[in-house]
């Protein structure tokens, strides 16, 4: 499939800023085109919508929802997971969460309040930092990643904040992988195919070439490594977890996945046109866990488990709070209306056809816990669920805001009228050839 889009708005100061670059340098990798698209500090899209007033990406009012936006469940079991790894380390006095890529702040709010309200002991110990390449305008909660604290003991978290990663991307062109750039003829942003600007793109196709079918697209991350050595910096002992969408190398790489992961939503609509809406729509590509695994073992990290996000929330107890919330209804403590608009942003949770197949990749450095680390890491092996109990959070009782699936258009399933031919949420997350 081979893109373009004729420049919407000429006067489009990022658009034409591409123009000019193109005309002057020539094609431009991928990687620097979404580079711009999403992250130009005037018109890229993260920063347009966050310095616009009760402007935000995520949410019922933004393009696309997140496990934070959809239930404040999902940070009250990350916080019952973050004291089970402040126990075993411990019990340290200083425990330091670092959230990075917290976008609006959500699920720092929704960890923090639950700590606060559910684990006194814990709380003492506890500092909580959320950072973000582009933090909201004007926020109290979120700051810039240039404050990364350092040699912290505690954890550090990431959730979707890899995906968003600018990608290179590659085709195979008679069995040899070529690199797709980004070029501006005839008044139209359009593909070019030339040879891979950096020899590492061609290194991690070329393992599965024999079995890639002429003219397989794909994406390479060659920024994760960077990520892992910050990661390193800021945590000299303890764990990562690290959530979002995809796959280690050889599944991402198989041959049905022939036109690559690369997504774009707009509105909650679901298109495969980045070359389009430019600074306007969401641009993601699953995450390859292999890079990521690679990058941290380098820093002296171990990988644990890579369970999916349903599996972790199950161990964890998401189960238990979905009981509380129909126990709370009984006894009238919550009303029908109520108990189902916080049932069924827990259950989205753990939907098999979207953010249930998540992956929740958990490392470990330093760490010196009785027996084997595992023992100390529920949302991994299971065992005794941690919100055993703990009540469940309810919309009603957030600090932070969050959608209200039952009111909102389903995400994920809205789509271009011309993109009939493209894989569902559901089936990019499939494992069936």
């Amino acid at each position: 499939m081979r893109f373009c889009v004729t420049s919407s708005n000429p006067n489009n100061p990022l658009e034409q800023r591409l123009i000019e670059h193109i005309a002057q340098y020539g094609p431009i990798t991928f990687e620097a085109f979404m580079e711009a698209a999403l992250y130009d500090e005037n018109h890229g899209y993260y920063p347009s919508r966050r310095n616009q007033p009760g402007s935000t990406p995520v949410g019922t009012d933004g393009d696309y929802f997140t496990s934070p936006s959809s239930h404040p469940a999902f940070g009250a079991l990350i916080a019952l997971q973050l004291e089970e790894m402040w126990q075993s380390l411990g019990f340290p006095d200083e425990f330091t969460v670092v959230e990075m890529g917290a976008g609006d702040g959500v699920l720092g709010a929704d960890i923090r309040d639950y700590i606060k309200r559910e684990l006194s002991d814990f709380d003492d110990s506890l500092t909580y930092v959320a950072t973000d390449l582009v933090p909201p305008a004007e926020s109290e909660i979120v700051a810039n990643t240039s404050v990364l604290p350092v040699g912290i003991t505690g954890c550090v978290i990431s959730n979707e904040l890899l995906d968003a990663m600018p990608v290179n991307r590659f085709i195979v062109q008679d069995g040899e992988v070529k690199e797709i750039y980004v070029d501006y003829k005839d008044e139209k942003f359009v593909e070019s195919i030339g040879d891979v600007s950096n020899p590492e793109i061609a290194a991690r196709v070329e393992p599965f070439l024999d079995s890639l079918p002429n003219g397989y697209r794909g994406e390479v991350n060659l920024r994760l490594g960077y990520w892992a050595d910050s990661v390193s910096a800021t945590l000299e002992r303890g764990y990562v977890i690290t959530i979002d969408y995809g796959y280690d190398r050889p599944e991402l790489y198989k041959p049905a996945r022939a036109e690559g992961s690369l997504r774009c939503y707009y509105q909650h609509t679901l298109g495969q046109d980045p070359l389009a809406r430019i600074g306007k729509q969401d641009i993601t590509a699953h995450v390859d866990f292999t890079a990521v695994d690679h990058g941290l073992s380098v820093m002296g990290f171990e990988r644990i488990g890579k369970p999916s996000q349903q599996d972790f929330l199950l161990n964890v107890g998401i189960d238990g709070f979905l009981n509380d919330i129909g126990e709370r209804q009984i006894a009238g403590e919550l009303t029908r209306t109520e108990a189902q608009e916080d049932q069924a942003g827990i259950g989205s949770l753990i939907s098999t056809e979207g953010l249930g197949s998540f992956r929740v990749a958990v490392h470990l450095k330093g760490v010196q816990a009785r027996g084997e680390p595992l023992e100390w890491v529920t949302g991994i092996l299971g065992g005794a669920a941690l919100s055993s109990g703990h009540p469940a959070p309810i919309l009603g009782n957030s600090s932070a805001e969050h959608a209200r699936l039952l009111r909102a258009s389903a995400p994920f399933t809205q789509r271009q009228p011309d993109l009939s031919g493209l894989p569902t949420w559901e089936e990019l997350f499939s494992d069936e050839p």
